[in-house]
């Protein structure tokens, strides 16, 4: 489900500077469309349940109980011992659940309507829901995080795959119908509220249950994101799961195009900026899909896009500080046209004198009319910690 993005302003680039000095680029991860390497392997008996079963009384208190149901495909693929081979019969008998008349009837039987503050658009071609999942590359031995639930098409999909999923929906009346939905899935666990506890942070309980569970799957497991995400807090999401503990080892997401081209930008594009820096230092992006507004109900005024991020865990240890790495970048591009001297200056007023500033722009060879813009990751990289090392020595 999304709605347009509100990014902070130190995070949005918007004019463009020829860089000649860049040098560094990002190798993209390209994608296995076989769609044979995505099938659920064999259930596997080295780890327990990733969430705890509930007993009848609490599944009656959550509305999370089982809806009686005459005879159906999906009861005869007991037989085959699979609870992976049960999703598929029971999606089967279903039929296709993300059209634009189904969700219509949907909502409308349960007397509700998309709310746009909540970023209600909901991606409405099956073929792309699917593209997310696939494109995530899941194992039962992975834990997914989904902000936004919707009504659940995309969690029924994962639930095929992944060995939980812990999916957060924001509106009460569409948790209560994703709750209905995802009855039958033990490994579904679902979480009604905001994900976010505040701009900067994650609400605490959700990274609590990712650590839960993640201990509970085996130690090879991965921990995702895969979601549509509400545009309007897809960059403090995204921002802040890669400070958390664990980071997304890996995130499929839909996005706005703007953000995602954003965080796959180059040096001295018009797009190139904080997110881009910030991003591209700790992870490898690539854009997976564009997708035009028609694939969506109801339509936004946007476009968007299928966005893969794959956490680089070495470049990520790298950083010495992550705080200090994100707050300094933000600094560096909040006024873009300003020259580099500058704004390091002015980000570090009470904590470096100017010839302190001027040592270290010298030490690294930026002259007095570059602009942050201009650097390549490294060379950012390179000016954070040298930024960090002259503030500890003054503060000695």
């Amino acid at each position: 489900m999304n709605a347009p993005d509100d990014v902070s302003p130190s995070d949005e680039p918007t004019d463009p500077l020829p860089d000649e000095s860049a040098s560094e680029s990002v190798e993209p991860i390209r994608l296995d469309r076989d769609r044979s390497r995505h099938r659920r392997p064999p259930a596997s008996s080295d780890a327990g349940p990733a969430w705890p079963a509930q007993p009848p009384a609490e599944q009656a208190k959550s509305g999370r109980t089982s809806k009686k149901r005459s005879p159906s495909p999906y009861d005869a693929a007991a037989a085959d011992n699979s609870h992976a081979a049960y999703i598929r019969a029971k999606r089967d008998q279903q039929g296709p659940r993300q059209t634009v008349s189904y969700l219509s009837d949907r909502l409308a039987s349960a007397g509700l309507r998309p709310v746009s503050k909540y970023g209600q658009n909901f991606l409405v071609d099956l073929n792309l829901v699917e593209l997310i999942a696939r494109s995530a590359e899941l194992t039962q031995r992975d834990l997914v995080l989904e902000i936004g639930t919707g009504v659940g098409s995309l969690t029924t999909i994962m639930a095929e795959q992944a060995g939980a999923i812990l999916t957060v929906e924001i509106d009460k009346n569409l948790h209560q119908l994703a709750s209905e939905e995802l009855a039958d899935y033990p490994h579904v666990k679902l979480i009604q509220g905001d994900a976010l506890r505040n701009k900067n942070s994650l609400r605490p309980d959700i990274m609590e249950s990712v650590r839960d569970a993640k201990a509970r799957l085996p130690e090879d497991g991965r921990f995702m994101l895969v979601a549509n995400l509400p545009y309007n807090v897809a960059t403090p999401i995204i921002s802040n799961l890669l400070h958390e503990s664990p980071p997304p080892d890996r995130m499929v997401v839909t996005i706005q195009k703007e953000l995602a081209e954003r965080m796959t930008a180059s040096p001295g594009t018009k797009d190139y900026g904080a997110l881009s820096v910030w991003v591209q230092s700790v992870c490898h992006a690539e854009i997976v899909r564009i997708l035009s507004p028609g694939v969506f109900w109801p339509r936004p005024k946007v476009e968007s896009a299928i966005i893969r991020l794959d956490l680089d865990h070495a470049r990520r240890d790298a950083i010495p500080d992550l705080a200090f790495f994100h707050q300094t970048v933000r600094a560096l591009f909040f006024h873009r046209r300003k020259f580099l001297r500058s704004v390091v200056i002015s980000a570090f007023k009470g904590r470096l004198d100017k010839s302190a500033v001027d040592e270290v722009l010298a030490s690294l060879g930026h002259g007095e009319t570059v602009r942050a813009e201009a650097l390549n990751l490294q060379q950012i990289q390179d000016l954070v910690e040298a930024l960090r090392q002259a503030e500890l020595a003054a503060d000695n």
